[in-house]
C-alpha cells in the first residue's frame, strides 16, 4: 500500500468521535512522555555506569602494567617499592595508596604509606575477601567500601592479581581510591537538581549520593529491594523522605557495584497537566489538520519516491543524484545522511585498499627478512659443519688445521656479528641505549677502526685512501666505533675486490664530518632515500654476495641521532659508487690531550677456574686457556664451583649464568659473602648479552660481564 493511501486512511480515522480520539491521544501522549523520560534516564544511568567502569579499567590497566615489573617478578618488594611510589605519584592524586598482598593469605606485604619496616595492619582492614577473590579468579576485582584501612579513611580498592609463568597468583597488587572520585564522576554528569542518584557497592553501602548526605547513612528500604531484585530496571520507588520516584538501576560490568538514578514522579507525569489544554485545542486543530493533510500527502510522498529511486546507487558506491528535498526537514536530513553514507562507503573502500596494500608490503618485508636471516645463518653454519668434519681428519692431514681454524674464526665472527646487530638494533629502537659521552678526536677513532679492519684482513682486497684531519667531538667511544665500523663494513660489502674506498675526516662548519666513499654498485634515488630503513638492502640477487641483514646502516643512523647528529646517503646511480657522510656537532679541542696508555705487559701463567655446564663450551675453553699457558680447573656445577674457588684461590673465575643447580648470579653472591673468596676476580661468561643482563651481573658481584662467544684477544685482555 502506498504512503499516500495510508495518509488518506489516517484522515478518515480522525473523523471518529472526538471524545474517543481525545482519550486515545491523551493516553498516547502521557505514555510517550514517560517513555521519553525513561529512555533519557536509562541513558544518563548508563553514562554514569560507563564512566565509573572506565575509571576502574584505567586503574586496572595501570596496575597490570605495574604488575609486570621485573622487581616484582624477582619478588624484591623493597626494590619494587620505589617503582610503585613513582606509579602512585604519576596518577595525580587519583590513587591514595598502593599495597601488595599475599595471594594465599591476603596478608599485607607492602604498604607505600607506611614507613619501611613498619608492622602491616591486619588483613581484615583491607577487605581480604576481594584480595582472595582476585587471586583465585586471576581476574581484576573491585573491592567493597573499606572503612579504616591503611589510609585511615573511607576508600575502595582496585585489585590486580600478579601471576608468573601461568601458575597461581603470587601477589595481589591493589590501589586505594577515595570515593570522592566517584562523587566527582556523578557531578560531572550534571544531573538535574531534583533527581536522586546513588552509587552502591556489593554490600549495599553508599559510595556516592546526590544530593549528598553527611556521614555514612544506610540506603533506603525501597532501593534495597530494587537492588536485590533479579532484574532491576525501570520501576516506581520511594525516597527516604517519602518522595515518589521512578528509578532505573544499572549494574557495573567490572565490579558488583550498581548505579541508581531516580526521577521524581511528578516530573515524569508532568504532561498530564496539559490534558485539558489539549482538549480545548483539539477541536480547532482537527479542522485545520484535515485541510492540510490532503495537501501535505503529495509533498511527503514525492521526495520519498525520489529517495527510493536513488537508493540503489548507495549500495553500488556511486554518487547519489538526489533531487530537492523540499520543505520537509526530516526528508532533507535523510537526503544528507544518504549522501554522507555514500561518501563514507567510498572512503572505506579507499582506506581498505590502502590497508591491504600496506599489509601486503609488510608481509613481503617479513618474508624477505626471514629469507635473509635463513641465508645468512645457513652459510656460516655450513662452513662450521664442514670445518668440524675436517678436524676429525686433522691427524692425517695436519696442514688443514690452520685453514680450518681460520674458517671457524671467520664464521663465528660472522654469526656473532649477526646476533649482535639484531640485539643492538632492537635496543636502539626501543630507546634502551645509554650513552657515556667523552671528548675524543673523530679522526683518531676512525684511525683505530681502520687499524682493526686491517688487522683482521677485512681491507685486504680494497685499497683505502685516508685523509684525516683532527676534529674533536663529544661522543660515546664505543658507540662511535660502531657507527664508523658499520659505515666501513657497508663500503667493503658493496665494493668489488680491487675497488677503492676513500675515508676522510674534516671540519664542516659547526660539524665534524666523516665521509666514506666507495666505488661499489651504487644506488638508485629510491634506494638512497630508504637506505637507513630497517632491513633495506640493494642486493636482492639469489647469490647474496654482499650478505648481512640490512640493519647496519639503520643502527648507525639511530646511534648518530642519539649523538645529535645524522648520516646522509648519496649516489650518482647504479654502478657509480656511494657516499655516506656522518655529521656530529664539533667541539673545541681540549687544552691537554692525555697520552695513550702504555702497551700491556706480557702476562704470566694464571690459575683459572671455569664453571660451565655445557661440555663442549667448557672443554674448548679449558683447552684454549691451557694452550695460552694457564693452569685451569673446570666444573659444571655452581655449588661445587664455590667450594673449588675457596680451595684453589684462583686468579680468575669464569662463570656461566645458566647452571643446573644454582645460577651464576647466586655463585657470585656466595663467593662475595665468604671471607676467603671475597676478593676473587669474577667474570660472567654468558649468552645473555643485553644492557640489563650486564647490570644484573655487576649487581650480583661480578667484576666483568662478557657475552659468548669470547675471542682470544678479549680472553687475553681479561687475563692480563
Amino acid at each position: 500500500m502506498y504512503l499516500k493511501t495510508r495518509l488518506r486512511i489516517l484522515i478518515l480515522v480522525t473523523l471518529l468521535p472526538v471524545v474517543g480520539v481525545g482519550v486515545i491521544g491523551t493516553w498516547l501522549l502521557v505514555n510517550r512522555e514517560i517513555d521519553a523520560v525513561q529512555a533519557g534516564t536509562w541513558g544518563r544511568t548508563r553514562a554514569l555506569t560507563t564512566a565509573i567502569d572506565a575509571e576502574f579499567r584505567t586503574s586496572i590497566a595501570a596496575l597490570q602494567l605495574l604488575a609486570g615489573s621485573p622487581q616484582l617478578r624477582a619478588r624484591d618488594l623493597q626494590a619494587f617499592r620505589a617503582e610503585a611510589d613513582r606509579a602512585l605519584h604519576s596518577r595525580g592524586g587519583r590513587w591514595l595508596n598502593l599495597f601488595v598482598s599475599d595471594a594465599r593469605t591476603a596478608e599485607l606485604l607492602l604498604d607505600l604509606r607506611a614507613a619501611p619496616g613498619a608492622a602491616p595492619p591486619p588483613p581484615t582492614s583491607a577487605d581480604p575477601d576481594s584480595v582472595l577473590r582476585a587471586a583465585q579468579s586471576r581476574q581484576p576485582t573491585v573491592s567493597q567500601l573499606i572503612v579504616g584501612d591503611t589510609v585511615h579513611r573511607r576508600v575502595f580498592a582496585v585489585r590486580v592479581p600478579v601471576v608468573f609463568d601461568d601458575g597461581p597468583a603470587d601477589y595481589v597488587l591493589s590501589a586505594a581510591i577515595d570515593p570522592a572520585l566517584i562523587v566527582r564522576l556523578v557531578e560531572a554528569q550534571r544531573f538535574p537538581p531534583e533527581w536522586a542518584v546513588a552509587v552502591v557497592d556489593g554490600n549495599l553501602r553508599l559510595i556516592a549520593r546526590k544530593p549528598e548526605v553527611a556521614g555514612d547513612p544506610p540506603i533506603g528500604e525501597s532501593l534495597r529491594r530494587a537492588l536485590k531484585a533479579p532484574s532491576p530496571g525501570w520501576a516506581e520507588g520511594t525516597l527516604m523522605d517519602g518522595q515518589k520516584i521512578y528509578r532505573t538501576i544499572q549494574r557495573s560490568t567490572t565490579s558488583d557495584w550498581a548505579v541508581s538514578v531516580g526521577v521524581p514522579k511528578a516530573t515524569v507525569e508532568e504532561s498530564l497537566r496539559y490534558v485539558q489544554l489539549l482538549w480545548m485545542g483539539f477541536g480547532l486543530t482537527l479542522a485545520v489538520s484535515l485541510l492540510w493533510a490532503w495537501w501535505l500527502a503529495k509533498g511527503v510522498t514525492r521526495p520519498i519516491a525520489a529517495l527510493a529511486e536513488a537508493a540503489p546507487a548507495l549500495g553500488q558506491g556511486r554518487a547519489l543524484g538526489l533531487p530537492d528535498a523540499g520543505s520537509i526537514e526530516e526528508v532533507r536530513r535523510l537526503y544528507l545522511a544518504m549522501q554522507q553514507a555514500a561518501a563514507m562507503l567510498q572512503q572505506r573502500d579507499a582506506d581498505r585498499a590502502v590497508a591491504e596494500s600496506a599489509l601486503r608490503a609488510a608481509n613481503r618485508a617479513k618474508d624477505e627478512f626471514l629469507a635473509m636471516l635463513g641465508h645468512e645463518l645457513r652459510n656460516p653454519l655450513s662452513s662450521v659443519s664442514n670445518a668440524a668434519e675436517l678436524l676429525q681428519h686433522a691427524a692425517a692431514r695436519p696442514e688443514l688445521v690452520p685453514k680450518v681454524a681460520g674458517v671457524l674464526g671467520r664464521q663465528v665472527h660472522q654469526m656473532s656479528r649477526l646476533v649482535d646487530d639484531l640485539l643492538e638494533v632492537g635496543r636502539v629502537t626501543a630507546g634502551k641505549i645509554a650513552l657515556v659521552p667523552t671528548e675524543l678526536d673523530l679522526a683518531e677513532a676512525v684511525r683505530q677502526t681502520l687499524a682493526a679492519f686491517e688487522a683482521n684482513g677485512r681491507l685486504a682486497h680494497h685499497p683505502v685512501d685516508v685523509r684525516l684531519q683532527p676534529v674533536w667531538v663529544e661522543a660515546d667511544g664505543t658507540r662511535l666505533e660502531q657507527i664508523v665500523s658499520n659505515l666501513l663494513d657497508n663500503a667493503v660489502k658493496y665494493t668489488p675486490p680491487g675497488g677503492r674506498i676513500d675515508v676522510s675526516v674534516r671540519r664542516d662548519g659547526s660539524d665534524a664530518a666523516l665521509v666514506v666513499r666507495d666505488a661499489g654498485q651504487g644506488m638508485t634515488p629510491e634506494l638512497a632515500r630508504s637506505a637507513f630503513d630497517l632491513f633495506v638492502q640493494g642486493d636482492r640477487a639469489l647469490s647474496r654476495e654482499s650478505g648481512g641483514l640490512g640493519i647496519g646502516l639503520t643502527l648507525a643512523q639511530r646511534l648518530a641521532q642519539l649523538h645529535r647528529g645524522r648520516i646522509t646517503a648519496e649516489s650518482a646511480g647504479p654502478g657509480q659508487g656511494s657516499t655516506f657522510t656522518l655529521y656530529l656537532p664539533a667541539i673545541d679541542a681540549p687544552a691537554a690531550v692525555l697520552a695513550a696508555p702504555a702497551a700491556g705487559m706480557a702476562h704470566a701463567a694464571r690459575r683459572v677456574l671455569v664453571i660451565e655446564d655445557n661440555a663442549d663450551a667448557g672443554e674448548s675453553l679449558v683447552a684454549l686457556l691451557e694452550l695460552l699457558g694457564h693452569k685451569v680447573e673446570w666444573t659444571g656445577l655452581g655449588l661445587l664451583g664455590v667450594e673449588k674457588a675457596a680451595a684453589l684461590q684462583p686468579d680468575l673465575v669464569l662463570v656461566d649464568i645458566g647452571l643446573p643447580d644454582i645460577d651464576g648470579y647466586e655463585v657470585a653472591r656466595r663467593l662475595r659473602e665468604r671471607d676467603d673468596t671475597r676478593a676473587l676476580q669474577l667474570v660472567a661468561l654468558t649468552g645473555y648479552g643485553t644492557t640489563e643482563d650486564r647490570g644484573r651481573a655487576l649487581a650480583a658481584g661480578f667484576d666483568r660481564h662478557r657475552a659468548k662467544p669470547i675471542g682470544r684477544p678479549d680472553l687475553e685482555s681479561l687475563l692480563r
